[in-house]
């Protein structure tokens, strides 16, 4: 009778595995390389959506910035600004007509009118990284304290930091909600701030036992946490315990596959769109379910 219920549980959790990682089928939807103008991305870092919904930017940065609808991909005017952007790493969309984009060669923080193409710099005493916009507030990830701070449009004071707390910092983080949310690569690690306040809710140990180099993260409508191993070549998804729920997508360089990816996001639409630097492409996946399954 002890064996029969051993071997029905086995039997149990067995199944009841595979039924979770189903939710997590993750299927190709399209691919992001040339503008109309066959101007090729190269090394695509950072990808941003406007509040609309409607249109996906990319970062390139070998110092062009990419834009496509964000349904079918159709590429619209791409900014190039050789001989202006030095090492752009990232971007934030301001308003309809602004942008900033962060310049990484030359220490600062450019904010770009697209209509008329002018542009203001403006000198960062820190090295600014990664750049979110919300509320007439930039979120601005400093390379080298590893901390992340808020930073007041129009004045460029520092207003609010979150402190990573450890020796090392963080790698990339994303506004969710009311929630900012950091990755630290080397420990493993995912803080959860709350936005508002700038204190820390929750500390986030991953199971790091197949977590080879962590370099970007997001979370669903689940709060599920998606880590992008840029080594491993795939997504590896946990829980809000830092439990490994699934791994999806594999490495390779045919379509469908990623090699060497360095930045993953979500759009409002639940896609999942991933910066790859050993394709020079953007990867696209949508999530399978009975509702846009043909």
């Amino acid at each position: 009778m002890r064996k029969f219920l051993n071997i029905f549980i086995s039997s149990l959790l067995i199944t009841t595995s595979y039924a979770f990682a189903n939710t997590f089928n993750y299927t190709w939807y399209m691919s992001l390389k040339k503008d109309r103008r066959e101007t090729f991305m190269r090394q695509p870092l950072f990808i941003t959506f406007s509040a609309d919904g409607k249109r996906t930017y990319i970062v390139d940065g070998t110092g062009k910035l990419f834009s496509y609808t964000m349904e079918r991909g159709i590429p619209k005017a791409a900014f190039f600004a050789k001989g202006i952007l030095n090492k752009p790493v990232a971007m934030a969309k301001i308003s309809a007509t602004k942008i900033a984009v962060v310049n990484r060669g030359s220490n600062e923080i450019d904010i770009i009118d697209l209509k008329t193409r002018k542009i203001e710099k403006i000198k960062m005493q820190i090295i600014p990284d990664k750049i979110f916009y919300k509320n007439g507030y930039f979120f601005v990830l400093d390379r080298l304290t590893g901390n992340i701070y808020e930073i007041k449009n129009g004045t460029f004071q520092v207003e609010k930091a979150f402190n990573h707390g450890q020796k090392e910092g963080f790698i990339d983080f994303k506004i969710r909600k009311n929630k900012l949310i950091a990755l630290l690569p080397i420990s493993k690690e995912v803080k959860i701030f709350n936005l508002r306040t700038g204190k820390l809710q929750k500390t986030v140990k991953l199971d790091n036992k197949q977590l080879l180099l962590p370099v970007s993260l997001d979370i669903d409508k689940n709060d599920n946490i998606f880590i992008c191993d840029k080594d491993a070549g795939n997504i590896k998804i946990y829980n809000n315990e830092g439990v490994l729920l699934d791994i999806i997508l594999e490495k390779g360089e045919k379509k469908g596959k990623l090699y060497y990816p360095v930045y993953i996001s979500f759009d409002k639409q639940g896609k999942l769109w991933i910066a790859e630097e050993g394709n020079g492409r953007i990867e696209v996946f949508d999530k399978q379910t009975a509702k846009n399954k043909k």
